[in-house]
């Protein structure tokens, strides 16, 4: 991967594979990190900065920093429940 040989999806799925996640198992799917910025003006601009969390990026550091101060009225431990994956594959336009 480091050397071009495979594309930064395949590295990406084998890692998933190699974590026991496969496509098509709802409870396992793979997941794939959000690495693009879509507010640039230019394809340099687009990658996200790394050095801060997708949270920290979208609602800064105050918000964070509310949201941990007092006890959570409810949170789900997955990255994705397992109504979101579903809602997500009835939403995803089929391959032909």
């Amino acid at each position: 991967w480091v050397h071009g040989d495979i594309s930064n999806f395949d590295y990406i799925m084998a890692l998933n594979n190699l974590a026991g996640r496969r496509i098509g198992d709802p409870n396992f799917h793979p997941i794939f990190p959000w690495i693009t910025d879509f507010t640039g003006s230019s394809v340099s601009e687009n990658w996200r900065d790394f050095t801060k969390t997708k949270f920290r990026l979208n609602k800064g550091d105050e918000q964070l920093d509310f949201t941990f101060d007092g006890p959570v009225p409810h949170h789900i431990t997955d990255i994705l429940s397992d109504i979101t994956y579903y809602v997500y594959l009835a939403r995803k336009t089929p391959i032909p």
